[in-house]
């Protein structure tokens, strides 16, 4: 009956399990895919909110802009304009050093999703936060501008008409990319608004006009 027990408990005892796969140096880095980037985001979120538990999301087929955005919807409360900026930052940290077109890449992807979940606030889509808010539309509007003046332009039309329509500093910063850009015109226009919504007054609008101008003796050289 002994030597019985004894070879049934060797039976039972657990296999050993192999040791978790390392990544190897050289490998591709995939931290800042579509699902990576939604994980982080998600991660922040509850790290802010003080909880410590396990996720097991499952992401829908599709876009992955959309799917962040609706990960980032379900804790909505804790995602805010302040929180946002503090994400991107960080990320602009970790993107330092890595070449220009795949730092501008992971840029464009985070730049994406937050602010496709902070909305634009002429849009229906909130925009409150006031300054940070702000701050991450025109460092988007910044990147944008590294690669396509079209496309940083369309952000800061959607930014006239919502988070900075009231920020005096927005009507300078397009005055000074539109004088980069080559378009003298359009820069004055910018300041012009400005002075009229009441967000500048002449003076500024003077000084902004004078740096604008040098910066497109500058582009023009």
């Amino acid at each position: 009956i002994f030597d019985r027990a004894l070879r049934r408990s060797a039976s039972c005892r657990p296999r050993r399990l192999s040791p978790p796969r390392l990544a190897r140096r050289g490998e591709p880095d995939q931290s800042m895919s579509s699902a990576a980037l939604r994980d982080k985001i998600k991660g922040l979120l509850v790290e802010g909110e003080g909880e410590h538990t396990s996720s097991s999301s499952s992401t829908a087929e599709g876009d992955g802009d959309d799917s962040l955005r609706h990960t980032l919807g379900l804790t909505s409360t804790l995602f805010t304009p302040q929180f946002a900026e503090s994400f991107i930052a960080r990320v602009e940290r970790e993107c330092e050093g890595l070449p220009a077109e795949e730092r501008r890449s992971r840029l464009t992807a985070a730049y994406r999703s937050v602010t496709g979940s902070l909305g634009s606030g002429g849009d229906g889509g909130g925009g409150g936060g006031g300054g940070a808010n702000f701050r991450v539309w025109l460092k988007y509007a910044r990147l944008e501008a590294e690669s396509s003046a079209e496309a940083a332009r369309a952000i800061f039309v959607r930014m006239e008409s919502g988070v900075g329509a009231d920020e005096s500093q927005y009507y300078t910063a397009r005055a000074l990319f539109e004088a980069e850009h080559g378009a003298m015109q359009a820069a004055e226009a910018a300041l012009r608004r400005g002075v009229e919504a009441g967000r500048l007054d002449v003076a500024a609008a003077k000084q902004a006009l004078h740096a604008a101008q040098r910066a497109a003796a500058v582009c023009a050289a």
